[in-house]
Formats: structure tokens, C-alpha cells, sequence
């Protein structure tokens, strides 16, 4: 096996296959044509000098020679010379380059001026790289240049812009979103008024700013991240100056994080498209998402990591598309992947709230804070997957689907299409996207809560059923369900009971009780799980949860529904919302699921290794 790590030059590591060799590390010198060091053992970094070592170092070379190793690489590379690692970065060899990038990355005490020369030097591949390395130095980028100067309100060129991008065969949902940014901040009496136009866009942008100028703008970035998910649109915004544009309200509005939020978005969707990078690059925006991708801030920093990850294709293999967002690993690693693990929210969730930690009661408060006391403690988390699941699972890729829903069609962000939003229709749009985050190559373990896990049995009858995706359910090693509705759910009866939900959407009458849509999901997801030996596990609630007003409190999913009557079934003493959150890393809800998990990671580890060796023997014949 040959790798390469760092040290006072490029080392390269042997490892005989018998017992004639222990690990040798050669360090050789093209110049001088010898070898000056000789590593035993890398770990303890004990060095030889003598004529018999570096005759040991000729014998092996010689082996390797007979072995017909080609194109080995004998690289002399000082440590500490940004020049060599510069170099070594921009080499032609994949494997190279991103031992370089992370030597780079590595490096807090060169002189300022070497930074700077060095970040004027960047190619767009090292940059990136760069980019997703965890905590690497902010020298190594420049400054994002200055957006051109505007004569006209930013906001009348958003209205310009997303005017350009309509056409008849545009979605009727991006119609809409568009039509309400068209709508708004008309003339300057409007903006400075007390700004009332209505809408449920503007109503969240009245919620999280006090300048009417920026509700207008945030509402029409709304707009703008909606289209960008359609590529004919993403061609527009790009011909439009739309990257140029999202820069003037960066410079503007930097520290406003709902429209950090939204830029990151659109630049996200922008990314799944490689014809697009070098406008996003040449715009300075790798700059700006290096340091984006370590915020605070849980939603921005997975836009970031998800747009990063999409512009480094020397390192990741695939696409992460608008409503798919990778929640670890967000650097480069070198560690291979073994599996996945796929998370699904449910009805009102989100793949940024919905996986927290429960949050805590506030002194002398009667309802939940949001964890601020214990934020500033450390003892507390907004992602208990990445923080927790990635520390205690090794070797895992984390994703979090995420995708748009409502209780009813007065208040849903897109009231036409309703047919979109039923199961069938989502779970397809879903599979294409995860199929494109390359979902389906490793060993896969499911997490849906409520309706999440309606989706992910309809994702696996669908793959069950078409060509070309039946890998997806072939490496599905296990499905966790957090009160999951497989007989339905009470809040489909709730118009009927008090009428406070009028005209409910498709996917709220879709998990009727007794709906014969889910008694067919289930008895198939049934006959699949016999089939391919899935493990499951299922988690219920036993608390009520308050609906709309105090007195009103019900069971959304009662456990004779919870209970898939497959696995193991947990019935929890907490509520619909909080059973997804376990309340730390020691509450039983945590525990019992990191131990399902872990079962399932090493059952598709032996799978895995006997599918390996079948493939051996086949070959063998």
C-alpha cells in the first residue's frame, strides 16, 4: 500500500505484504539522488543515518521496481516552503493535491506578506480546497472585490431581475413567489411607511427586520433563491449579473443573517451547476463561504458547506441539490465513508430545527427557552446528529432532506400544484436528488420523524419498483421512525373536531386515520422489510401536545399508530415535537438510538466484506 503524509519532506510509506518489511518511511531527495532519512516507525519518527539503513531503503525500492509499481512519485518538498506546498498543491496528481491543500491549510505562522502571496497565486482548485479545510487560516483568501456601483435601489433590480427570469412554462409556484416580490416596495412612499403590504414572505420579513428597505429586499432574495433551484432560471441570473447583484446586498447587508441566509441559498443551487463556479469564484464568494461553513449560525454554515461542496469536484464525486444538505462530514476528510445516514423531517419540521436538542425551561419560565443559557455553557446543541452522532459513529456521511409543507392551503407559501405536495410526488422528487448525492453506492440507514418516515417507505417502494434504484433498498441496512404515522394521525380530524384547520392541505388529509393510501404504503413497506432483512426501529409518544390554544392538547400520533408492529417500538414519556429531540446525550432516547445504529453500521460492514469476498470467488473462477 503507498500513501504520503507530511514531515521535513514528502515521505513515502511502504507496507510489505509478508513479514520481510515492518512500515519504512523513505525520504528522498531527486537532487542528490539519496536517501537522508530513514522512519522505522512514523509514530515514533526515530532516524537513521548509517549506509546499512539507506541499503535496506535500495532493496526496497528494488522490490517495488520488480513489483512494476509505475510513476512513483519521489517528491522533495521542504515543510515550511509555501512556494513547494503551493506547488505540491497544484500538482497533476489528484492524490497530491490534496495532500498539498491540507499542508496549506495546516499553517498559522507564516508572515502576512506570505499569505499574500500565495492567495494572489491560488488557482480556483486550492482555493476551494482550502475553503473546506477546517480551520484554515483567513490569509489565504482575498478580500471579495467591490460590486460595481449602482444608480438605482437594489430592490428595483431584484424586480428587474426576477421579471426576466418569467416565462410560460415557468413553475406556477415560482409565479407566485414571484408575483409577491413584483408586489412589493413599488415607490419610495411605500418604503418609508410603516410598510403593509401582505403576504406570508413579507409577514417574515417584518418579523426579522425594522428597516422597510431590507423587508422589501429580503423578500425579493426569497423570490430570487425559489428560481434559482430551476436551471433555466440560474442562466438568467447569471446573463442578468445576479452573482454582482447578491454582492451589492452582501456589502450592504452583511450582517443582516436572514439575507446571508438567502444568498447562501441561491448560491447553493447556483453550485449544483459546474458551468456556473467560475461566475460564483470570480465574484469572491469562496471567500466569504470559508467563512461562512464555521458559523454559529446552523443554517448558514450547512448552505455553505453544501454550496463549498458542490464547487470542490477535484475532491466530492457528486451533487448535492436544492433541499439536500450535507451535515457531515462539511470538511475534507480523508477518511473513507462506510454508510449513510439520511434524515427526514416531518410536517412544519425543517432539516435545520427539526434535529436539536430539546430545549430547555428558562428560570422561572413555564415554557421551553431556546437553549441560549445552556449555548453559552457548551451543553447544547442545534444538530444532535452532527455533534453528537458524527463523534459517536465513525466513518458516516450525514444528509438532511429538506422539503416544504403546511396544515392548511390559506397559509401554505404556494397555494397551487397541490398535487405536488402528496406523498407519491415527493418521495420520487426526493430519491432523484438523493440519487444524485450519490444515495445508494454504501450501506444506508433511514431517520424520518412523523410524516418523514411516511416519505422514506414511500421512497423505498419506489426504488423497490424501478430499474436502475433498486441498490437504494439493496443497501438499506436500517429505518428508524419517530413517531411516524403509519395508521394515521389525528390532526387530519381536527377541521372536522373544532375547525381550526380550514382546508387542509393534501399531505394533512393524506395521514387520515385509517387512510387506505397508508394501510397500502405500510402492508408494502411490510412485505419489503420481510424480504430484505431490514432492522427497524420505532419511537412513540405518550404526552399530549398543545394545538393552537391551552386548553386544547391531543396525541398527533397515538402509539397504536406509532407502533409498525416490525422491530423494536419504544413508547417515550414526551411529546409529538420533542420525541425527535433527545434531551442529552445520556436520555434514553439518544442511547437506544445510537445503539440501533450502531447494529446496523456493523451489519452493513459484514454484509459488505461477504459481498467482497463472493465477488473474489466469482473471479476466481
Amino acid at each position: 500500500m503507498i500513501s504520503f503524509f507530511s514531515g521535513a519532506v514528502v515521505y513515502l510509506e511502504i507496507r510489505y505484504l509478508g513479514n520481510q518489511f515492518s512500515t519504512v518511511t523513505d525520504v528522498f531527495d531527486t537532487e542528490k539522488n539519496k536517501s537522508t532519512y530513514i522512519y522505522l516507525d512514523p509514530e515514533k519518527q526515530e532516524s537513521f543515518q548509517d549506509t546499512r539503513k539507506r541499503s535496506r531503503v535500495r532493496k526496497i525500492k528494488d522490490f517495488i521496481s520488480e513489483k512494476s509499481v509505475k510513476h512513483l512519485p519521489w517528491i522533495y518538498t521542504k515543510k515550511d516552503d509555501p512556494k513547494s506546498l503551493l506547488k505540491l498543491a497544484r500538482s497533476s496528481d489528484q492524490g497530491l493535491r490534496c495532500l498539498g491543500v491540507k499542508q496549506l491549510s495546516k499553517h498559522h505562522d507564516w508572515e502576512d506578506y506570505q499569505y499574500r502571496n500565495i492567495a494572489q497565486a491560488l488557482d480556483t482548485r486550492t482555493m476551494i480546497g482550502l475553503a473546506r479545510s477546517q480551520d484554515v487560516d483567513p490569509r489565504f483568501f482575498l478580500p471579495m472585490p467591490k460590486a460595481p456601483p449602482s444608480k438605482v435601489w437594489v430592490g428595483d433590480e431584484y424586480r428587474t431581475l426576477i421579471s426576466s427570469l418569467q416565462n410560460e412554462d415557468l413553475d406556477k409556484c415560482l409565479k407566485h413567489f414571484a408575483t409577491k416580490a413584483l408586489q412589493l416596495g413599488n415607490n419610495a412612499d411605500e418604503r418609508d411607511s410603516l410598510f403593509s403590504f401582505g403576504g406570508t414572505g413579507l409577514e417574515f420579513a417584518k418579523s426579522v427586520s425594522s428597516v422597510p428597505e431590507e423587508r422589501v429586499e429580503i423578500v425579493c432574495l426569497q423570490a430570487l433563491a425559489s428560481h434559482s433551484a430551476d436551471f433555466r432560471c440560474c442562466q438568467n441570473i447569471i446573463k442578468m449579473g445576479g452573482v454582482q447583484l447578491l454582492q451589492q446586498t452582501y456589502t450592504k447587508r452583511h450582517k443582516s443573517i436572514v439575507i446571508r441566509r438567502q444568498i447562501a441559498k441561491t448560491l447553493g443551487n447556483l453550485s449544483v451547476h459546474q458551468c456556473f463556479h467560475e461566475e460564483i469564484v470570480r465574484a469572491g464568494w469562496v471567500t466569504v463561504l470559508s467563512r461562512w461553513i464555521s458559523s454559529s449560525d446552523l443554517t448558514l454554515s450547512l448552505h455553505a458547506a453544501r454550496t463549498l461542496a458542490n464547487l470542490d469536484t477535484d475532491f466530492v464525486s457528486c451533487t448535492y441539490e436544492d433541499g439536500v444538505y450535507l451535515i457531515h462530514p462539511i470538511y475534507r476528510e480523508k477518511k473513507s465513508i462506510n454508510a449513510d445516514i439520511v434524515f427526514v423531517h416531518g410536517l412544519l419540521g425543517g432539516p435545520f430545527k427539526t434535529w436539536r436538542q430539546q430545549d430547555r425551561k428558562g428560570p422561572g419560565a413555564d415554557k421551553s427557552s431556546d437553549g441560549t443559557e445552556s449555548v453559552k455553557k457548551g451543553t447544547y446543541t442545534f444538530c444532535w446528529p452532527k455533534d453528537w452522532l458524527a463523534k459517536d459513529c465513525g466513518n458516516i456521511r450525514i444528509l438532511s432532506v429538506e422539503y416544504d409543507t403546511d396544515l392548511s392551503t390559506w397559509n401554505a407559501n404556494c397555494p397551487f400544484e397541490t398535487e405536488k405536495r402528496g406523498l407519491t410526488v415527493r418521495a420520487s422528487s426526493i430519491l432523484q436528488k438523493l440519487k444524485k448525492a450519490d444515495i445508494g453506492s454504501r450501506p444506508i440507514i433511514w431517520v424520518g420523524h412523523s410524516m418523514g418516515g411516511l416519505l422514506i417507505k414511500q421512497i423505498l417502494s419506489i426504488a423497490d419498483d424501478t430499474p436502475g434504484l433498486d441498490n437504494i433498498v439493496n443497501n438499506t441496512v436500517g429505518v428508524l421512525f419517530y413517531s411516524t404515522p403509519h395508521r394515521g394521525s389525528s390532526l387530519a380530524h381536527l377541521s372536522n373536531q373544532a375547525s381550526l384547520i380550514v382546508a387542509p392541505t393534501v399531505e394533512v388529509k393524506e395521514m387520515g386515520r385509517d387512510s387506505p393510501m397508508l394501510r397500502r404504503l405500510h402492508k408494502d413497506f411490510q412485505q419489503l422489510v420481510m424480504e430484505h432483512g431490514i432492522p427497524c426501529l420505532s419511537f412513540g409518544e405518550l404526552e399530549k401536545t398543545q394545538i393552537r390554544t391551552p386548553k386544547l392538547k391531543m396525541l398527533i400520533v397515538p402509539p397504536e399508530s406509532s407502533d409498525p408492529g416490525i422491530g423494536e417500538f419504544h413508547a417515550m414519556k414526551t411529546s409529538h415535537l420533542n420525541i425527535c429531540k433527545p434531551w442529552d446525550r445520556d436520555s434514553e432516547l439518544y442511547t437506544e438510538t445510537l445503539k440501533f445504529i450502531r447494529r446496523c453500521l456493523l451489519q452493513g460492514r459484514i454484509e459488505n466484506i461477504l459481498k467482497a469476498g463472493m465477488t473474489f470467488k466469482d473471479s476466481d473462477r
